[in-house]
């Protein structure tokens, strides 16, 4: 390039450069803004799904019928065979309900876990339920054909 080529080029005046500069700082239009209830509603939904994510298989809807379904078969023929097929795909529940359920499964293993699960829960729950927890730990300590969990049902009932 020689200076010659510089000056043959058309310039352009300072309205056309600021017409310019203006165009690259305005790509697109804006999207409009949600109201703040439906953005709130948007937020919450999506907090949700990754919750549920997080969890894993908790996390999905199965898990809540298989819970139901927990809560359906307690007390009859099909609680066990259902108790084992549920431990075994979702393991140990959170939920406070199932895991009073599981304290009459057949198993001691499962029951000194559900033990340990509820015992680390207690503090948090309220007080009919730490009294109800209470008089589960007492029956089972006086009538549990397990040894050891009668022996840890008695050590709960001494932390208590």
């Amino acid at each position: 390039m020689t200076p010659k080529d510089d000056d043959e080029r058309e310039r352009l005046t300072w309205k056309e450069i600021d017409q310019r500069r203006d165009r690259q700082q305005y790509p697109g239009p804006k999207k409009p803004r949600l109201p703040k209830k439906e953005a709130e509603k948007v937020r919450l939904e999506a907090l949700r799904q990754a919750e549920a994510l997080f969890k894993g298989k908790r996390g999905r809807p199965e898990y809540r019928t298989a819970l139901k379904e927990l809560e359906a078969c307690h007390g009859t023929k099909k609680f066990t065979i259902f108790v084992k097929k549920f431990l075994e795909e979702y393991g140990l529940p959170e939920e406070w309900g199932a895991l009073n359920r599981l304290l009459d499964y057949p198993e001691a293993l499962v029951v000194a876990e559900v033990l340990q699960a509820m015992m680390a829960q207690v503090e948090t729950r309220s007080r009919v339920e730490q009294q109800g927890f209470k008089g589960r730990v007492q029956v089972l300590a006086l009538t549990s054909p397990y040894p050891e969990v009668r022996r840890q049902a008695e050590d709960i009932l001494a932390g208590l």
